[in-house]
C-alpha cells in the first residue's frame, strides 16, 4: 500500500510499470479527501468500480454507507455522509446555526434546503427538507468538519430563514443565535440586511437584532 504521507500530486507522479495502479489511484483519492472514498469519486477518475471489491476484501478500505468507504486513516462526519446521500441539499436553518457555532443544541433530524421538484420520498426519517423554489444558491457556502467538506448556508442567511413566515422557526435557538451574532467580531450587519431585505424580512430582522447593535 501506498504511504498515506505522500500528497496527491506526488502520489501520481509515482509510476509502476509507466503506468499506477487502480488501487494506488484509489488510495491518492482517497488521501485527497482525507480517508474518504466515495463510488463517485472512482467513476469520475474513470475507474472500474469493481477494483474496490478487492481493497475491501483485504480490508486495505471499509464501506460505511452505500457508496462511502474509509481508510484506516479515515473518518466521516455524519453530516457529510448524510450529504453524500442527498448531494443536492444544503444544510440550513437550525443545523445551519449548529454548524457556524450559533447553536448548541445538536440536531436531531438535520434540516436540509432543496430545490422545488426534488423528491424528498428517500428522506423520511433521515432529515427535514425544506423546498425553495428560487434563490436556492443564495449564501450556499463550503465549510470543513473532520476533515471533510459540507455545503451549508452562510450564517446570514441562515438567520434570514428562520424569519420566514412559511417557517415555523425554534425561537429558543434564534434568539440566542441573534444575540450570539450581534456580538461577534465576524458579523456583518449590512450583508445580514441585504439579505433580509431581499427575502422580505427586513423589518423583522430590525426588531430582533436593532437594539442588540
Amino acid at each position: 500500500m501506498l504511504t498515506f504521507v505522500l500528497k496527491y500530486e506526488q502520489l501520481f507522479s509515482i509510476k509502476v510499470g509507466g503506468m499506477m495502479t487502480n488501487k494506488e489511484k484509489i488510495l491518492a483519492i482517497a488521501h485527497r479527501n482525507n480517508g474518504v472514498l466515495l463510488t463517485s469519486h472512482v467513476s469520475a477518475a474513470h475507474i472500474p468500480r469493481a477494483a474496490l471489491i478487492p481493497l475491501v476484501d483485504d480490508g486495505v478500505i471499509r464501506p460505511v454507507q452505500r457508496g462511502i468507504y474509509v481508510t484506516d486513516e479515515g473518518y466521516v462526519d455524519d453530516f457529510y455522509l448524510l450529504q453524500a446521500r442527498f448531494p443536492k441539499g444544503i444544510y440550513s436553518h437550525e443545523t445551519a446555526l449548529y454548524l457556524h457555532g450559533f447553536s448548541d443544541r445538536a440536531p436531531i433530524l438535520p434540516i436540509m434546503t432543496f430545490r422545488y421538484g426534488t423528491s424528498t420520498t428517500r428522506m423520511k426519517g433521515e432529515l427535514q427538507p425544506v423546498i425553495v423554489s428560487k434563490d436556492l444558491d443564495r449564501g450556499k457556502i463550503e465549510i470543513e468538519r473532520s476533515g471533510s467538506k459540507i455545503i451549508v448556508y452562510d450564517i446570514e442567511r441562515s438567520l434570514v430563514d428562520l424569519l420566514k413566515p412559511r417557517y415555523n422557526a425554534d425561537f429558543e435557538q434564534f434568539i440566542p443565535a441573534i444575540k450570539r451574532y450581534a456580538a461577534s467580531r465576524d458579523k456583518d450587519v449590512n450583508k445580514l440586511f441585504r439579505c433580509a431585505r431581499h427575502f422580505g424580512v427586513e423589518i423583522e430582522m430590525q426588531k430582533y437584532i436593532g437594539g442588540l447593535l
